[in-house]
């Protein structure tokens, strides 16, 4: 029998066929394995959904991944701090790998506390 390895590039399929998206978000399971959850093609709404995404569990990993460049664009660590009372809190500290990705994160986030700020203004003069 004899196989034949064709190599496909996006560019020369048809419109019609359905592209995997560029950005992909997975979160660990707590049996180690990690699910598939949004993707997209915009860098900005992967950004976005990275810092909205909850770990599956307490101290579970989220991961943004770049399937055009086969690597990771973010990941988060847990840092474990403990509270006034003692208690063991753990504390999310987001990792990016992209320097574009983290820059455009930086924004989001300045955008998100502007928002807050004004929605707090408003709520107070009324």
């Amino acid at each position: 029998m004899k196989t034949t390895l064709a190599v496909i590039h996006a560019e020369d399929l048809p419109n019609d066929v359905v592209r995997r998206p560029r950005y992909q978000i997975y979160r660990q399971g707590q049996a180690g394995n990690y699910h598939p959850e949004f993707a997209t093609d915009s860098a900005v709404e992967a950004i976005e959904a990275f810092l909205a995404a909850k770990p599956a569990f307490e101290g579970g990993a989220v991961h943004l991944w770049d399937r055009q460049e086969q690597r990771s664009g973010a990941s988060v660590r847990w840092a474990t701090a403990k509270t006034e009372f003692g208690f063991a809190v753990g504390r999310r500290i987001n990792i990016f790998h992209d320097v574009a990705l983290g820059s455009m994160a930086r924004e989001a986030l300045e955008r998100e506390a502007l928002r807050r700020e004004i929605q707090q203004g408003v709520g107070m003069s009324i």
